[in-house]
């Protein structure tokens, strides 16, 4: 494959591996959101500059001024950057951390019951520790209809460095 092709093929399979965090429940750390830009710099510049230089993309386009070329490098290389991170910053950790990370419970607090969604008919939108980011979590239908519409709640996943993977919820018994 050569030029611009290989580098569409690349920068299309980067996107379409990223759009599948869409449907990830997935709660990265702090650490790894930090880890996986300079991640993604790497990864995609990397990828990008091997492209560039082996399909001689400013050749292909016919740039002969040394700010076109410029233009061109920082504008693809920017764009495969940024499709790399959204790779790694939840799919690449969300299976990482599905595969190696350890069973855990967590207390999450109830933000709001939704029918319908990514991949799912019942979600409900959860907080973890505090943070400010609402994490969607499918449920079956059965479990959704006795969840409360605020209150906290008991998830089962597993936990890894690069963040929490939550596979079910658990209704807090009353007492608690």
């Amino acid at each position: 494959m050569k030029g611009f092709n290989a580098y569409l093929m690349w920068l299309c399979a980067l996107a379409l591996f990223g759009a599948c965090g869409l449907y990830f429940s997935f709660y990265p750390s702090s650490a790894w959101q930090l880890g996986s830009v300079g991640g993604a710099l790497l990864l995609g510049g990397g990828l990008y500059a091997l492209l560039a230089w082996r399909e001689r993309l400013a050749v292909l386009f016919k740039l002969d001024s040394g700010s076109a070329r410029l233009y061109l490098h920082l504008t693809l290389g920017s764009l495969m950057a940024l499709v790399a991170w959204g790779a790694l910053n939840v799919p690449v950790a969300a299976l990482y951390t599905q595969w190696f990370g350890v069973d855990a419970e967590f207390t999450a607090r109830v933000l709001a019951k939704e029918e319908g969604g990514l991949g799912c008919g019942h979600r409900i939108a959860l907080v973890l520790d505090d943070q400010a980011v609402a994490l969607g979590v499918c449920v079956p239908e059965s479990l959704w209809r006795t969840l409360p519409e605020s209150g906290e709640v008991l998830l089962q996943g597993k936990r890894s460095g690069l963040g929490i993977s939550p596979r079910q919820v658990v209704k807090l018994p009353e007492g608690r």
